[in-house]
């Protein structure tokens, strides 16, 4: 249920970003060497690829609006 490995959170900058999105989230697995590993990240991309796409739903006045998209993977490097 658990699995028990140390991780760091952090926030990539502009540079290291997923391309095309606004924020990048990142956990960093720490190893017994003390390196750390990135394992898993999420991206919040905005409502950019919904534009790119035409991703849209009806809102609660039934207007169209492009969704807010996310993006998450972790790497098999954790199991």
């Amino acid at each position: 249920d658990t699995m028990a490995v140390p991780v760091v959170k952090g926030v990539k900058s502009r540079i290291e970003r997923f391309a095309g999105a606004e924020e990048t989230y990142t956990v960093e697995a720490l190893m017994q060497n003390g390196w750390a590993l990135q394992a898993g990240t999420s991206h919040y991309l905005g409502q950019g690829f919904a534009r790119a796409f035409n991703v849209s739903f009806s809102n609660a006045q039934e207007a169209r609006e492009h969704v807010h998209a996310t993006s998450w993977g972790v790497s098999t490097r954790l199991v």
